[in-house]
């Protein structure tokens, strides 16, 4: 009954910290002046599948905001920026850049679509999408059908995941699959985007390079580097030097040249289940995994595990900057409520209730902690400890929290469920 209790708190708790967030151009990434007050692209792709699950009028009209603000400040190539402040008219050039920030304006447009369905605000941004889906395009520079992500170039923005990356390539195919959903309502043939690949080519090079399968090792090894050939995945030859490698029950969080991350990339691998990319035989392995390994204790969700420490080949010296990064710490392993919410939705949509009930009893407990008061909805979590770290009334914890609640109110993911 407390748990109840406490969730029911948290839902006003959510939107308070989200009207705090709220402004003319968009949602804050977190309330505070002191933490983000910009408009992050990806924040409010993220934020808005919280929103538009609540389907709270005003607060969808800070979603639509969002969307403007981003065509506003569109570069002449198609860029959508990582961050702006409308307000100063300053935009970011901070991080390694930000692919992520294009593919989550496309899906979030599908998502405000497929919930309002406003035609004329569609039609008013169809232009820009169309530049923003050509510009993603563009990133795959050696036209194999993936795209090719610069180190640290994501949501993970202080992490070494890089060239073909698993979530981003998994966000690739909901944007073109979020594009070829709008595309269905929206003016003739002749104004739509011509894809340079297909959303189910995609899906297939994901799990043709990103999961290694121990079948291949009883005879059917060559035979699969055929396949990667024949998808023009340059990268077959990284497989002829994986001996050690007999097969891992989750994708590979990236894949470069002759080499790869060997580890567990927590929003990548939930993606590529909501979205249909995983196989029913995937799904169980990685949930599987998921439960052995306790990715969501002592709260959900672990960004990575296990964590990268020093002297791995793996680490890098700027994981030490801010202290941001060290072991068990904000992407290297460090809990995110943002993320949590994203495996509550997971284990709804694979049906397991009593599962997705117990994650969002400890997702609550993990928002309604805080390093100086409750219900602080903290940006991350310590790993280990589950002590609240980083900047509080974070916007995403707070959104990502309420599709959660949606998910287990409603026993299905809007969204995912309706267009993948």
């Amino acid at each position: 009954m407390r748990s109840v209790f406490l969730s029911k708190i948290g839902v006003k708790k959510a939107r308070t910290v989200l009207h705090l967030c709220n402004t003319a151009y968009g949602f804050r990434a977190s309330a505070l002046p002191n933490g983000y007050p910009q408009i992050w692209s990806r924040d409010n792709g993220i934020i808005a599948l919280g929103i538009l699950a609540l389907r709270d009028t005003w607060l969808m009209g800070t979603v639509r905001a969002a969307l403007v603000t981003m065509q506003t400040y569109q570069s002449k190539r198609g860029l959508i920026q990582l961050n702006v402040m409308p307000n100063e008219s300053i935009v970011s050039t901070e991080n390694a850049g930000a692919v992520d920030s294009n593919l989550w304006y496309i899906i979030t447009h599908a998502a405000y679509f497929h919930t309002l369905g406003d035609k004329d605000f569609l039609l008013e941004s169809w232009n820009a999408i169309n530049r923003a889906l050509q510009w993603v395009e563009y990133q795959d520079m050696n036209e194999d059908g993936l795209l090719e992500i610069p180190e640290a170039g994501n949501w993970m923005d202080l992490f070494s995941v890089r060239y073909n990356t698993l979530y981003d390539n998994v966000l690739y195919y909901m944007a073109l699959r979020s594009y070829q959903y709008m595309a269905r309502s929206v003016g003739t043939p002749q104004d739509h985007h011509q894809f340079a690949t297909t959303p189910e080519a995609v899906a297939e090079r994901l799990n043709a390079l990103f999961w290694i399968d121990r079948c291949w090792h009883a005879g059917h090894f060559s035979e699969h580097l055929e396949k990667l050939k024949a998808m023009r995945l340059e990268w077959f030859m990284l497989y002829q030097n994986m001996g050690a490698v007999s097969s891992r029950p989750f994708y590979f969080p990236w894949v470069g040249f002759r080499e790869y991350g060997d580890f567990f990339d927590s929003f990548g691998n939930i993606l590529a289940i909501l979205t249909g990319i995983a196989d029913e035989c995937k799904r169980d392995k990685i949930l599987t995994y998921m439960r052995q390994v306790h990715i969501a204790e002592p709260y959900p969700t672990k960004a990575i595990y296990p964590a990268i420490r020093p002297g791995d080949p793996m680490w890098r010296d700027y994981y030490r900057s801010r202290n941001l990064n060290m072991p068990d710490h904000y992407h290297n392993g460090g809990i995110w409520p943002m993320l949590g919410g994203f495996e509550v939705a997971l284990l709804v949509y694979c049906k397991k209730w009593e599962q997705a009930e117990k994650a969002f009893a400890k997702l609550t407990k993990a928002v309604n902690a805080g390093i100086s008061k409750q219900w602080e909805f903290n940006e991350w979590l310590h790993g280990k400890t589950g002590e609240p770290m980083g900047f509080p009334f974070q916007a995403w914890s707070a959104s990502s929290f309420l599709f959660a609640e949606s998910c287990l109110a409603l026993k299905r993911v809007p969204f995912f469920e309706d267009i993948f």
